[in-house]
């Protein structure tokens, strides 16, 4: 697969003949599974997932549309009603465990460690508290020059494409990206 058009073109048609969810139960399992309101007023995580999924980029490379597809798998197994909200603490890391065996059913084994990566870390700009033109710390630097970072942004962008609430993770997620740029620009 070259591109995410590609992956996504695969998916809808497993969607359309209905095996979608033999080949991806991981992903099928997110249907009722509930979410804040106010953040995911789309529904369950599901359709959550779905959305980010058709959010990713045509021309995307192809494990920014499996992290986009796989980001939210670990919601189905850490999700509970804490204090009065629903929350998957832990889902990220939960759902990174479970990316290899998927991607090596999918007959996709060499995107594993990359797409694991990429779900693993697609909620990290919720603990940097980065506001626009903020100084980077030098840990955050580090992060960003990681050779997976922009495609980690492009997951991130798709998941706050698919989440139709008030979290302004989009905007923080765009501030990131031009910081980056920015970072760049001084690197060379």
């Amino acid at each position: 697969m070259q591109n995410a058009a590609q992956c996504r073109q695969l998916i809808e048609g497993w969607l359309a003949d209905g095996s979608f969810d033999e080949r991806l139960p991981e992903v099928a399992a997110l249907r009722d599974v509930p979410q804040p309101e106010e953040f995911h007023a789309e529904g369950d995580a599901c359709i959550h997932t779905l959305l980010a999924m058709r959010a990713v980029a045509e021309d995307a490379d192809p494990r920014v549309f499996w992290g986009a597809l796989l980001h939210d798998i670990g919601k189905a197994l850490t999700t509970h009603f804490i204090h009065g909200r629903w929350r998957a603490f832990g889902h990220a890391e939960a759902g990174a465990e479970l990316v290899p065996a998927i991607m090596t059913r999918l007959g996709l084994p060499e995107f594993s460690h990359d797409v694991a990566w990429l779900v693993k870390h697609h909620l990290f700009h919720f603990s940097w508290h980065y506001v626009p033109g903020q100084k980077l710390t030098g840990k955050q630097r580090r992060f960003m020059e990681h050779p997976l970072f922009l495609l980690l942004l492009q997951v991130c962008a798709a998941d706050a494409a698919g989440s139709l609430g008030g979290s302004g993770k989009g905007r923080v997620i765009a501030a990131l990206a031009e910081a980056r740029k920015e970072m760049e620009g001084v690197n060379n």
